[in-house]
C-alpha cells in the first residue's frame, strides 16, 4: 500500500513543479542573469575575442521546483501521518533544501541586479554554514544521530574516539550509541558536523557546476535520486522509523526534477550556432542546484550512505574535482613553478591552455563543448554516464556478497578513470589527409585522438577538412609534421598557413581567428601573416568590385541603336550589326518606330499599295502573259519597267524580280 502512495507522491510532485515552472516563468520573465564571465574559453564566445552575447533564460526554475518538493512534502507527511521523529527528520531535509535554495537565490539575485554573484567563498561558505546547522540540528533533536556507526567507528584509530562502548565497538555492530558526558559523544559530534558539512557543501556545489547546459544537472540529479530511493528502500520498515521518510525525499528530489526537465530540455542550440532551435525556456540557477545538491547529500547522510553517494553521484564527483584539480591547484602550481622551454624567451603572458592540464576548460562537460561536440548529445551521454554510475552504485550496495560488491567497485572506479582520461585523449590534435571523391588528389583535415585504428575502432575524430589539398606541403619537415600529435592551437596554425599557401585566404583567416589572442601571440608569425593576409584580401575585393554607375564610361550612342525588325525586340542587348547602320538610322527603336521612317507607319511610304497581294506564283503568271512571253521574263530598262507598272510597284515584286543594267 505504501509503495503505491510513493508512486503518487511523486507524479504529484512532477505535476506540482510543471506547473509551477511554467507559472514562474510567464510571471517573472526578466528574472535574467546578466552576468559576465570574462575568458576566451566560454562556451557561447568564439576563440577570437569578439563577444557574442548570451542569450539568457529566467532563473525561477529552482523556486519553482523548490516550492512544489516542499509542498508536497508537507502533504505526504499528513498523508502517512508521521509521528513526531518522522515530522522532524522531514521538517530537517525540507528546511535544509530551503537553506541551500535561499543561498543559491542570492547569488541568481545579485547576478540579475548586480551583474555579478556571490563570489566563491561567499558561496562555499554559505552552503558550509546550512550543512552545519542541519548537522547540529539532527545530532540533538533525533536519536540517530547520537549513534556512531560503521565504518567510521571501525577504524583503527576513531574506535576509540568514537565508542566507549567495547561490545558496540566490535565490525559487527553497526552503530554505538553515545552518551552525553562522555569523550565518544562531543568526538562524534565534532566529527559528524564535519562530515556532514564536507559532504553537504561539495555535493551541492558539484551540483552547481555540472549546471552549465540545458538539462544536464536536472538528468544527472534524476539518475542519482532514483538511486538514492532505491538504496533506502531497505530501510522501510516498521523498525525504522525514518526510512519512509528518507523514501518520500528521495521522490520528491526525482519528480521535482522531473517535472522541471520539460522547461529545460536539452537541444544542439548554442550561441556560437544560431542553426538550431532552443528548446529550453527556463534555468534552475544556483537556487536549484545547491537545493537539488544538498538535498541529495543530506538523505545520503541520514541513511548513512554517503560512500554510496560518492559511487550514485560519479558524474558529479568527476565535475567537482575537474575544476578543484585543473583550474585550482594544477594551474595555479603550473603559474608559479612550470618552465616552459618552448616560450622561455619570451615575456609575453602564458595562458593556461598551454600548460600540462587534463582538459581544455573546467568543468568537465565544457572541455567536450569545446571540442565540437553537439551539446543534444553530449548531455545525452552525460545522462547514460550518470545512469551507469547509479546502476553500479546500487548493485554495489544490494549485492550481498561481498566479493561482488567490490569488483562492482572496481568497475565503478576503471569507468571514473576512463571518462577521466578520456579529457587527455581528446585534447591532442593532429592534422591528416582525408580522400577527396571529387578529385584524386587528398585533403587535409585536422582530427583529434590517436592515428591508430586497433581492431578496425578509429581511436581518432575528425573535426574537420580544410580546402587544401596535400599538394600545398612542401618540405620534409612539414611532411614529417603530418599525424604528429600537437595541440589544437599549433595544429590551426598550421592549417591556416596551408590554406594561406594554397590561396584560400577566408579559410586561413578562419583558422587563425578560432585561435585564442592570448595564444596567438605567441606564435608572432601569425600576426605578420594576418597583416599580409589582410592586404590580399583588400586587394582581391578591390579588383573583383563592380563599377560603379558614376564610373561606366558613357558613349555617344546608346546601346541599343539601329533599325531593328520587330521580332529582335525582345533581346535588346544582341550586338547591332554593321548592315543594320547603314541606312543611318541609328537612333533608339522606340524613336524610330514612332516617326515616319518606319514603313508600317505610312500607307504609302515606299510606293506600295496597302492592298491584299495575290499568291506569288499567279503574279508571276501574269507578269509572263502581259510581256508576250511564255513564262519567260524579258529583260527591260528600268525606265520601260516603271512604265509599265505606272510608277506603282509593289513590294514583294520589286524585291524577288531580278534589276539587270544595260550595257
Amino acid at each position: 500500500m505504501n509503495l503505491i502512495w510513493l508512486l503518487v507522491i511523486f507524479v504529484v510532485c512532477s505535476a506540482a513543479s510543471l506547473l509551477l515552472c511554467g507559472i514562474a516563468k510567464n510571471l517573472f520573465p526578466t528574472f535574467r542573469s546578466g552576468e559576465h564571465k570574462p575568458g576566451t574559453h566560454r562556451p557561447d564566445m568564439p576563440a577570437g575575442g569578439r563577444e557574442i552575447k548570451t542569450i539568457e533564460l529566467p532563473l525561477v526554475g529552482g523556486p519553482a521546483l523548490t516550492l512544489a518538493i516542499i509542498g508536497t512534502g508537507i502533504w505526504a507527511g499528513f498523508l502517512f501521518q508521521f509521528s513526531r521523529d518522522q515530522w522532524t527528520l522531514l521538517l530537517i531535509g525540507l528546511g535544509a533544501l530551503f537553506g541551500y535554495t535561499c543561498v543559491g537565490f542570492v547569488d541568481d539575485w545579485k547576478k540579475v541586479y548586480s551583474n555579478e554573484g556571490l563570489s566563491e567563498i561567499a558561496k562555499f561558505a554559505g552552503v558550509f554554514l546550512v550543512s552545519v546547522t542541519v548537522a547540529v540540528l539532527y545530532f540533538f533533536l533525533l536519536a540517530n544521530g547520537q549513534e556512531s556507526y560503521s565504518f567510521y567507528k571501525d577504524l583503527p584509530i576513531l574506535n576509540q574516539l568514537l565508542c566507549n562502548d567495547p561490545k558496540a565497538a566490535k565490525p559487527e555492530v553497526s552503530v554505538c550509541q553515545v552518551h552525553p558526558g562522555e569523550i565518544a559523544y562531543y568526538a562524534w559530534f565534532i566529527f559528524f558536523v564535519g562530515i556532514t558539512a564536507v559532504v553537504g557543501s561539495l555535493t551541492s556545489l558539484s551540483v552547481d557546476f555540472s549546471d552549465g547546459l540545458d538539462g544536464l544537472a536536472g538528468g544527472l540529479v534524476f539518475s542519482a535520486s532514483l538511486g538514492l530511493g532505491i538504496v533506502v528502500v531497505g530501510l522501510v520498515n516498521p523498525e525504522n522509523s525514518g526510512g519512509i521518510v528518507l523514501e518520500v525525499l528521495a521522490l520528491l528530489c526525482a519528480g521535482g526534477v522531473l517535472g522541471f526537465l520539460p522547461w529545460n530540455w536539452p537541444s544542439s542550440w548554442a550561441a556560437r550556432h544560431r542553426t538550431a532551435k532552443r528548446r529550453a525556456k527556463v534555468y534552475m540557477g544556483d537556487s536549484g542546484a545547491l537545493g537539488l545538491g544538498g538535498m541529495l547529500a543530506i538523505i545520503a547522510i541520514f541513511s548513512r550512505n554517503e560512500w554510496t553517494l560518492l559511487m550514485i553521484g560519479g558524474a558529479f564527483v568527476m565535475e567537482g574535482l575537474s575544476v578543484v584539480i585543473s583550474a585550482r591547484v594544477l594551474t595555479r602550481l603550473f603559474r608559479r613553478k612550470l618552465t616552459m622551454l618552448r616560450f622561455s624567451g619570451t615575456k609575453e603572458f602564458i595562458p593556461h591552455t598551454e600548460f600540462p592540464l587534463p582538459f581544455l576548460a573546467t568543468p568537465l562537460h565544457h572541455h567536450f563543448d569545446l571540442l565540437g561536440w553537439d551539446r543534444r548529445k553530449l548531455v545525452y551521454s552525460a545522462w547514460a554516464l550518470g545512469a551507469c554510475f547509479a546502476l553500479l552504485g546500487v548493485a554495489s550496495t544490494l549485492i550481498p556478497s561481498s566479493f561482488q560488491r567490490y569488483i562492482i567497485r572496481i568497475l565503478i572506479l576503471i569507468l571514473a578513470v576512463i571518462i577521466w582520461s578520456s579529457g587527455t585523449w581528446t585534447k591532442c590534435y593532429f592534422v591528416g589527409t582525408y580522400p577527396d571523391r571529387s578529385s584524386r588528389r587528398s585533403r587535409l583535415a585536422l582530427f583529434y585522438g590517436y592515428p591508430y585504428r586497433f581492431f578496425g575502432i578509429n581511436l581518432y575524430h575528425l573535426v574537420e577538412v580544410i580546402e587544401a589539398s596535400e599538394d600545398v606541403i612542401e618540405t620534409p619537415a612539414e611532411e614529417l609534421a603530418l599525424y604528429q600529435r600537437m595541440t589544437i592551437f599549433d595544429a590551426r596554425s598550421m592549417l591556416g598557413l596551408y590554406c594561406y599557401r594554397a590561396g584560400y585566404y577566408p579559410a586561413a583567416l578562419a583558422q587563425w581567428t578560432r585561435i585564442p589572442e592570448r595564444n596567438r601571440v605567441l606564435r608572432p608569425e601569425i600576426a605578420r601573416l594576418l597583416v599580409e593576409l589582410d592586404e590580399r584580401m583588400s586587394l582581391e575585393q578591390q579588383e573583383t568590385q563592380p563599377m560603379r554607375r558614376d564610373q561606366i564610361l558613357q558613349t555617344a550612342e546608346p546601346i541599343l541603336t539601329g533599325n531593328l525588325a520587330p521580332a529582335d525586340l525582345p533581346n535588346p542587348h544582341e550586338p547591332i550589326r554593321s548592315e543594320e547602320t547603314t541606312d543611318g538610322h541609328t537612333g533608339p527603336w522606340m524613336a524610330i518606330k514612332s516617326s515616319k521612317l518606319y514603313p508600317i507607319n505610312n500607307e504609302n511610304g515606299d510606293g506600295e499599295e496597302n492592298t491584299r497581294t495575290a499568291p506569288l506564283r499567279n503574279e508571276m503568271a501574269t507578269i509572263a502573259r502581259s510581256n508576250g512571253h511564255n513564262g519567260k521574263a524579258t529583260e527591260q530598262s528600268p525606265q520601260s519597267d516603271s512604265a509599265n507598272n505606272n510608277g506603282a510597284r509593289t513590294g514583294w515584286i520589286s524585291r524577288l524580280r531580278p534589276q539587270r543594267n544595260k550595257e
